[in-house]
Parts: structure tokens; sequence; C-alpha cells
């Protein structure tokens, strides 16, 4: 099936799903709940807008004390200014591996960690290393973060809650394409790159980390907005708020649920199958995704093209 026809078919069997159409009709059959993370500490990237400020926002209100990464310093001194002391923010890019493995010694010992930084772009950039941008800020940083976390034993008990795409549910785990391939196209590169997140989850779980993957449905951020313009022109009616998206980040966070099985992926509060068509099902496998990651930190893995 070309990509084409996949994104079209994709499109149409979940745009009820995915859009507020698919939440609301979901959260009539859950229970109201009161998040209590008293005493906690949380740590989430790209919480400056979106669903990240959503989640940093909600678990602070509950209690949490919030430490926000974004490279961006003007927008983590508006958040700080809103939270007050229930927020504390770090300036790092998580696209600078250097800036990773400093801000993760600068760090407490977390009970909840919030992979969400995303980044879509429609035109390639390096970073100061050689990696692709997109693939630097959305795996590569947030491999190196929970790894050093972890080794710094940071993570003991803590849970990670990764957020995915939809959108990977188009392609198979492609190395090759995990920063863009031959053509870069920034939306087909986001999907390598959101499939690779799930297969993190899985070698993370395996090592006997307590982590989850999500993906939060079709959200109205300036992300979106930015990066999508023309889907968002189409959707923006029925795309979910951004509370919508990070509900089920928060319900995992509160109640770290049994995982059937260390391939899925959490949507709405339910476990789901990380895979929709069949062919997504042969490509790179957890271990050869993280041998592919550790070489680009060694610096031995240039850029795929």
């Amino acid at each position: 099936m070309s990509e084409l026809i996949k994104g079209m078919v994709f499109f149409s069997c979940f745009l009820p799903s995915f859009t507020r159409i698919g939440y609301n009709a979901r959260k009539t059959l859950w229970r109201k709940e009161r998040w209590d993370f008293s005493d906690q500490n949380w740590i989430v990237t790209g919480a400056t807008s979106g669903i990240g400020l959503e989640i940093a926002q909600q678990a602070a209100r509950a209690g949490a004390q919030v430490h926000v990464i974004s490279r961006n310093a003007q927008k983590l001194a508006e958040v700080e200014a809103k939270a007050g002391t229930a927020m504390v923010t770090h300036t790092a890019d998580l696209s600078n591996m250097n800036e990773v493995q400093q801000i993760a010694q600068q760090l407490p010992k977390v009970d909840v960690l919030v992979n969400n930084v995303g980044l879509m772009l429609n035109e390639r950039h390096l970073t100061q290393q050689g990696h692709e941008q997109s693939f630097a800020t959305n795996v590569l940083g947030h491999y190196l973060l929970t790894e050093t976390l972890d080794a710094l034993k940071r993570l003991e008990h803590g849970t990670v809650i990764n957020m995915s795409s939809g959108g990977m549910y188009n392609v198979p785990m492609t190395l090759e394409r995990l920063q863009g391939g031959d053509t870069f196209d920034g939306m087909l590169t986001y999907a390598y790159q959101k499939r690779a997140q799930v297969l993190l989850n899985s070698w993370w779980r395996a090592k006997g980390l307590n982590s989850y993957v999500m993906h939060p449905g079709w959200v109205d951020t300036p992300g979106v907005e930015t990066a999508m313009p023309d889907f968002y022109r189409l959707t923006r009616g029925v795309l979910r708020s951004p509370s919508a998206g990070a509900d089920t980040a928060l319900w995992l966070a509160a109640h770290q649920p049994e995982q059937l099985h260390d391939t899925a992926i959490w949507f709405d509060r339910s476990q789901r199958n990380a895979h929709y068509f069949s062919d997504t099902r042969k490509g790179a496998s957890d271990a050869e995704l993280i041998s592919y990651l550790d070489q680009c930190l060694a610096g031995a893995m240039p850029l795929v093209a």
C-alpha cells in the first residue's frame, strides 16, 4: 500500500476516534477523579505550551513540584511567573546532547518523567553534533535524558511517560528514515520518530523501568497549527483541547496500570495495539534501535541520507 493511500485510509478511519468526538464519547464512561500528586517530583519536557504545559499545570495544582525543561528562556519565565514555586524551570535544548547531560545532573530524584517535547520541521536542520534536529529532539534527547537519570539512580521507583503520536501507525521502524532519508519530508520523518518512541518504551520496560507510551489524539496546539497548517485548517473544528490531550498522561501517573504487552500504546486511558497496518510490524527491533541510538551518541553514526 502506498504511503498516500495509507494516509488517506488512516485519516478516514481515525478521524472520529482521534478527535474530540472520540474523547467526549469515551469520557462519559470514566469516573470523575481528583489527581493527588502531593510531594512528588515531576519532570516535563516541552511544557511551555500545548499538552506539555497542561500536564505541568495540572500536576502542579495536584501538589507536585514540577521541573519544566525548554530551550525557550522567555516562555519558561512566563510559565514560572504564573505558577510560582510549584514549578522550577530549566533552560536546555534537548537536541543538544551536551546540554541534555548537563541538565540531567541538575535534576532531583524523579517520581514522574514525561518525555513530551516534540518537533516537526518542514526542512532539514542539523544540530551541533550533526544530527537532524527533530530526531535529536524527539528521540535521541529523550533517550539520553532517561538513560542518564536511570544511571544516576534518579528514576528508582519512578514512572516514565512517553508522548508519541497517532501518526506512528502509518510506518514501520525504519532506521534509515529516522533522520529524514534521501528526501526530507517533515511529517513522515516525525511519524518514524514517534514509532521509535514505541520501541524505546518497550526497551525500557524490558530493562525494568515503569515506562508507558501514549498518544494524545489530534490536539489543538500551537505546534500543530504551525507545522501542519493544512491539516489544522481542515480539522480545527473537531480537534481536542490540550486538557483532553493531557488526560491519559495524568491518569497513567496516578494509576500506574498493569500493562499486558510491552509493545502496547495507551490512548484514552486504555491499552491499545501499536499496529494497525500489518506491514508496520516488519521494521527494526527495539535492540537494533538502541544500537543505532548508542552509535549516534558515540559519534559513530553520521546523518543517514
